[in-house]
């Protein structure tokens, strides 16, 4: 108890310093981040999860792209206790000129199996009820289609040459688990109107609707396993659809908060000086007493663990305000998403934090236990804390990466170009200080001083410089590399794949598109055959067997990817790994994209398992390709034709075409003879790239906002560590008769210095990094507006130096007395 009195009396003390307070609000920043991301992850899956009770509207579901024989049909009845069969299409709707995209649902008897069917008379009216879907010759729309062919109750749309009368507008359908977050348009007929639709087979895809117990569900999911490999089941106890991506968006932030743990290391270098000389010169002191070592370790661990008691309270209202903030943002996205606080959550990821920062005090602690009392005397610069510092700093990224890495390439990429950004800082500070101190010996001016002043500390300058360059590297990653994007890719997409891209034709559909482009004067310029094909087996081991971590590969792979065939590499692939196959070679090979390669962990030799058509076909892995540009149509999987012997399966084309201005009335018409064929503008594509590329620029901004105040904490930090030997340099200077005034310019040039060094460091990194991301994920060179990019430095440079000159001027509240006293 006299230990724990004294710990606290002494905690008192130390809180009342400025280095106790920056550590204060690192740790803090720290712990509101990794308890806010938690939360908002947590509260989305329990949301996911709980969507997907109330609209799975069944107990199962099994979804495939082909109609089950009646023989399965009846073994399902007799495993459930009902059974609703829907059948889904996507079209195109006209009417007056104009068109538009659609999930087109056909409901038959029985339908709704579970929940209820809200329609309405009016857009924002009241819904109501319905017992059954629409009778034969209506269709109902949701209130967004409705909206955008500018329609009233009683039009009549036009839908593979048939009218239709638009009867109620759709606002909830029990089963439709993606609503919220699918911009796709949804409409609704009766399953009779279907059959005289006369739609491709290939092109309907079946839901099966089961109502069951536990024990009957369980049944159901046994038997398609078995039976129906390839299709897609939902069921109440399982995981929703979205559940891994939001698992892998959590992972995304995690990998980028490394950068954030990078700026905490930094900050609690600087901060450990002054902390570890006075721990050490504590427990010496404590020693000539006759006490042990071991009382001052534990006094250090009370008065560390009653700092973060102290703050935990804050970080605890902050994170729930932050928590609050993110569900906010998100309603727009996620229907009916509410506030869910997780007090296990929140505890947890404290936990995690007070483990990270535990690793970042513990050279404090080693240093605790090499004290003495003739370090009182003879202090060693050096100790094993020292070197311990950085080894904690280096365990806790590698802790991080390894938390959070679900994507290798990811992982690589960003660790990458974090490492690049770190190297060039370190370099070109060591550079800039060596060389200018070198050059300007010969001549004499505050300049040169300052030089020679920052290379006597380079160690601490180039923290500095970190801290500094770290936070303009990712504002300017942000503001440049990301703003770019979208533009980059839209004119290239244009110059290779024209402004339409068909993304799923059949060769009917391509043939009647062939003859019109004839008519039209209109340039195809891409054209690839695909087949759909859904992985099941990696080496003799299903998917769920096989593969540990979510990826967005794995996601994708569970469902099903387009297979293509081709002869000779394609012009916009080259490969990296193995060997593309020859007229002489086995048809059972397929070559892999490298992304999917690392993410699944592949191997050149792999044995890959698909379902394709209503058969699995084994193939070898036998060469890893990349995007090379020149076309944006590629493929993740692709097999030699002679492999179309093997495979009976529905075949499609991918295509793109340049459309002149006069021309797009004339889409209409292709639409009017083939509502199921599948085309984008690239005004469309541009849209919803934007759109997502303005959510990601908006997290990563906010994001670059923690960096910045880490930043801040940063220079604070450093300048506070030096403080005494600041002083004291200035008193020298003064000693020579010169003034504050000389003091405080050299202390300016100084900053200056460190600015521009930074600023340089971050501007290359940020170059880099852009080249790394266009080049492997694009296949294109990076432009930067060089014009937005040194306004943004100059912006940095012109907080960093004032910052650092006002935080520096207690430095010059110093006197020749002060250093005559200090002797």
């Amino acid at each position: 108890m006299k230990g724990m009195t004294l710990a606290w009396l002494l905690f008192n003390e130390e809180r009342k310093e400025k280095h106790h307070r920056y550590f204060s609000w690192v740790q803090g920043l720290l712990m509101v981040f990794i308890v806010t991301l938690s939360l908002a992850s947590e509260n989305i899956q329990y949301y996911l999860q709980d969507n997907l009770r109330n609209l799975l509207g069944a107990d199962a579901v099994i979804s495939q792209p082909n109609a089950l024989t009646p023989e399965h049909q009846e073994y399902l009845t007799e495993l459930s206790e009902k059974m609703v069969v829907t059948r889904q299409v996507d079209t195109t709707l006209l009417h007056d000129g104009s068109w538009q995209r659609t999930k087109l649902k056909a409901v038959g008897e029985g339908y709704p199996l579970q929940g209820q069917l809200k329609i309405a008379t009016a857009l924002n009216g009241e819904g109501v009820a319905a017992s059954v879907g629409p009778e034969s010759g209506n269709i109902w729309l949701d209130e967004r289609l409705f909206n955008s062919l500018s329609l009233n109750i009683g039009d009549a749309v036009v839908l593979s040459e048939k009218r239709f009368v638009v009867s109620q507008i759709l606002l909830h359908e029990p089963d439709r688990i993606t609503e919220g977050y699918s911009s796709t348009m949804r409409a609704m007929i009766n399953a009779k109107d279907l059959e005289r639709l006369n739609f491709p087979p290939e092109l309907v895809h079946y839901r099966y609707l089961l109502a069951g117990d536990k024990k009957q569900v369980s049944d159901i999911l046994s038997w398609q396993k078995e039976v129906l490999p390839a299709a897609v089941v939902s069921h109440r106890q399982g995981a929703h659809p979205l559940a891994l991506f939001w698992k892998r968006t959590e992972n995304f932030f995690g990998l980028m908060s490394i950068i954030l743990f990078f700026m905490a290391a930094i900050a609690i270098e600087q901060l450990m000086q002054l902390s570890m000389k006075k721990e050490k010169y504590f427990t010496a002191v404590c020693m000539s007493l006759g006490s042990t070592r071991s009382v001052g370790l534990k006094i250090s661990l009370l008065k560390w663990f009653f700092s973060l008691i102290m703050i935990i309270p804050f970080v605890l209202v902050i994170s729930a305000a932050c928590h609050w903030l993110i569900i906010d943002w998100m309603q727009s996205t996620f229907s009916d998403l509410q506030w869910h606080w997780d007090t296990s959550v929140a505890l947890s990821s404290l936990a995690a934090v007070t483990f990270i920062l535990m690793v970042f005090q513990l050279p404090v602690w080693i240093a605790i236990t090499q004290s003495s009392v003739a370090r009182l005397l003879n202090d060693v610069k050096k100790d094993k804390g020292f070197w311990m510092t950085k080894l904690s700093a280096v365990a806790v990224f590698c802790l991080v990466a390894w938390v959070y890495s679900d994507n290798g390439l990811l992982t690589a990429m960003m660790l990458g170009a974090l490492a690049l950004s770190v190297v060039l800082m370190v370099t070109s500070s060591w550079a800039v200080l060596t060389v200018g101190e070198k050059v300007s010996q010969p001549f004499s001016g505050l300049v040169p001083f300052t030089l020679f002043m920052m290379k006597q500390r380079l160690l601490t300058k180039s923290t500095q410089i970190l801290g500094v360059g770290l936070c303009a590297f990712l504002l300017l990653f942000t503001l440049m590399v990301l703003r770019d994007l979208g533009d980059t890719i839209a004119s290239n997409q244009r110059v290779h794949d024209g402004n339409v891209l068909i993304s799923k034709a059949t060769e009917s559909q391509m043939a009647d598109i062939t003859r019109w482009a004839d008519e039209q004067n209109v340039e195809i310029r891409q054209s690839k055959p695909f087949v759909f094909a859904k992985l099941l087996k990696v080496n003799g081991e299903t998917l769920d067997e096989y593969a540990e971590q979510p990826s967005e590969s794995l996601d994708t792979m569970k469902t099903s990817i387009r297979l293509h065939w081709s002869q000779a590499v394609p012009s916009n692939n080259r490969i990296i790994k193995g060997s593309w196959w020859s007229e002489n070679s086995t048809w059972d090979q397929v070559s892999i994209e490298s992304e999917v390669m690392t993410d699944l962990g592949l191997q050149i030799g792999d044995r890959l398992t698909f379902f394709v058509g209503q058969q699995e076909i084994a193939f070898t892995i036998a060469a890893s390709h990349v995007y090379g540009g020149a076309g944006s149509i590629t493929f993740w999987v692709q097999m030699p034709p002679a492999a179309l012997a093997y495979i009976d399966a529905p075949k499609y084309i991918m295509a793109s075409m340049e459309l002149p201005k006069d021309k797009w009335s004339q889409l209409g018409e292709l639409w009017k003879k083939h509502p199921t064929l599948q085309m984008v503008t690239m005004k469309e594509m541009t849209e919803r790239f934007d759109a997502n590329l303005a959510m990601l620029t908006d997290v990563v901004s906010s994001f670059a906002l923690l960096i910045s105040l880490l930043a801040g904490i940063v220079i604070l930090s450093s300048i506070h560590a030096l403080e005494s030997e600041e002083k004291r340099k200035n008193s020298i200077i003064m000693s020579f008769g010169f003034s504050r005034k000389t003091c405080l310019m050299l202390n300016v040039f100084e900053w200056v210095i460190t600015a521009l060094t930074a600023a340089f460091g971050s501007v290359a990194g940020a170059y880099f990094a852009g080249l790394m991301v266009y080049q492997s994920q694009f296949s294109l060179p990076y432009i930067p507006d060089f014009i937005w990019m040194f306004a943004t430095v100059a912006v940095i440079l012109v907080l960093v130096v004032g910052t650092g000159v006002l935080a520096s001027r207690r430095n010059l509240d110093t006197s020749i007395r002060h250093l005559m006293a200090e002797g």
